[in-house]
């Protein structure tokens, strides 16, 4: 009975440190789609200024630059 309670624990540590691994990794990948996400917003942005003939506007380049 002792040789299952032992293994019954170290099941558990290998468990809990695989899910450690999973859920860094995971929070890895939520932070690299949150950065997709929002280059999907600029470039959006840009594709619709640059429809309306704003993307070289002079005034934006001063909102940029001060």
């Amino acid at each position: 009975m002792a040789e299952i309670l032992t293994w019954v624990m170290q099941r558990r540590m290998v468990l809990a440190e695989r899910a450690g691994r999973l859920r860094k990794e995971l929070a890895e990948i939520d932070a690299e789609v949150a950065r997709l996400e929002a280059a999907e917003v600029v470039i959006g942005q840009f594709i619709e200024a640059e429809r309306a003939g704003e993307a070289d506007d002079p005034t934006m380049e001063r909102g940029w630059s001060g």
